[in-house]
């Protein structure tokens, strides 16, 4: 190492006053960095961990999805077939023969419940009586029903029914035309008519 005699006599080191990295911190620094890459490194233990969470959250959504998709379909289904009886329902109410009355009767009956097939019931031998002496004949030419509202177990249908129609009074017989709101209700496995009224 070289040395320098300055003015004053004083002789120094030639590398005095420069700097030396501290070999300490170096390490120190170094450690820091390895921590840090330690601290961020993806094992596989953490790859199968984040795939587990979306799998399981994937499932989650998907079931979620699945039961909404299964509701509609249900409520979908209930509901086309909740307008097939409410058109059937009302055929059977709007068809009369006054040679098998008690027959019609009975079809109706057979798809009433509540306080529709309570007033039916009632009245059913009075209107018998009027059929028969009238000899009514009333058949279905044409139907058109829609869905007012409905879920899986009662519906709202509005039904429009063409019949042409005869009796004593009319021997040759004229077309009519109804038009009904029919409120329906699932009774074990069939839909039934709870309430019936003409409709403007």
């Amino acid at each position: 190492m070289s040395t320098i005699t300055t003015d004053a006599g004083r002789t120094v080191k030639a590398d005095e006053g420069v700097s030396h990295p501290d070999p300490l911190a170096a390490d120190t620094d170094h450690q820091a960095t390895h921590d840090r890459a330690r601290a961020v490194r993806i094992t596989p233990t953490t790859v199968w961990v984040v795939v587990a969470i979306a799998l399981v959250a994937s499932l989650a959504l998907g079931a979620t999805r699945g039961r909404d998709w299964y509701a509609a379909r249900q409520t979908q289904a209930a509901n086309a077939a909740a307008v097939a009886a409410a058109k059937q329902l009302a055929i059977n109410f709007v068809t009369v023969d006054y040679t098998k009355v008690e027959a019609d009767v009975a079809r109706v009956k057979a798809g009433a419940t509540g306080e529709f097939l309570k007033s039916y019931s009632t009245s059913a031998a009075d209107l018998t009586k009027v059929l028969v002496a009238n000899q009514t004949v009333s058949t279905v030419q044409r139907t058109e029903a829609a869905l007012v509202s409905g879920d899986q177990d009662s519906a709202i249908a509005l039904v429009g029914v063409v019949a042409p129609t005869k009796n004593t009074a009319v021997p040759n017989g004229e077309t009519k035309t109804y038009r009904m709101r029919l409120d329906l209700r699932m009774v074990g496995d069939a839909w039934k008519v709870e309430n019936l009224e003409f409709v403007g």
